[in-house]
């Protein structure tokens, strides 16, 4: 019989360690989606920094190395460097689930920036639009405060998805 009880009351202990047990991990669940509704995606672009990224465009994907973070862009070093607009980012992703608080000096710097240097380096560059498949490839004759003159056309900053060269514009 005191056996019976012994087990009886093993089996109550157990099971309410278990029950504990799954209460802290709902309230450890709940302390992280409450932290995670706080980060951005901006944070998490600044912790993959030096991993693999995938990006996935309207038209195209683009796979690299994250190396530069700046104003409304992020810069992959793969086959080509490429500076995509993140207004242009349909989907992402990435090797880390790192967030990075603290922003780099050089975030400032977008997409005008990367185009200056490209244009001072007589860098040839293939620009991808928003609302056109294929490339519009040359050298930057102009490089203004919000367009770009390339190949006899003008093209807004708004409208770029992304800029491919051979080169890295902020090394």
């Amino acid at each position: 019989m005191d056996d019976r009880i012994d087990a009886l009351l093993a089996d109550i202990e157990a099971a309410d360690s278990a029950a504990q047990a799954h209460a802290r991990r709902g309230e450890f669940g709940d302390e992280i989606a409450g932290q995670a509704a706080e980060r951005t995606l901006l944070e998490r672009l600044r912790g993959s920094l030096g991993s693999t990224v995938q990006v996935m465009l309207s038209d195209r994907d683009v796979t690299g190395t994250a190396c530069f973070l700046g104003r409304d862009i992020v810069v992959l070093a793969g086959v080509e460097v490429s500076a995509i607009a993140i207004s242009a980012v349909r989907r992402l992703r990435l090797t880390t689930r790192v967030h990075r608080f603290e922003s780099g000096g050089l975030e400032r710097l977008g997409m005008g920036s990367a185009l200056r240097r490209w244009s001072a380096a007589h860098e040839e560059v293939s620009i991808d639009t928003v609302d056109h498949s294929g490339g519009i490839r040359g050298r930057c004759s102009l490089v203004a405060a919000d367009y770009v003159e390339i190949a006899g056309r003008i093209i807004p900053f708004a409208a770029i998805s992304a800029v491919h060269a051979r080169t890295n514009p902020f090394e």
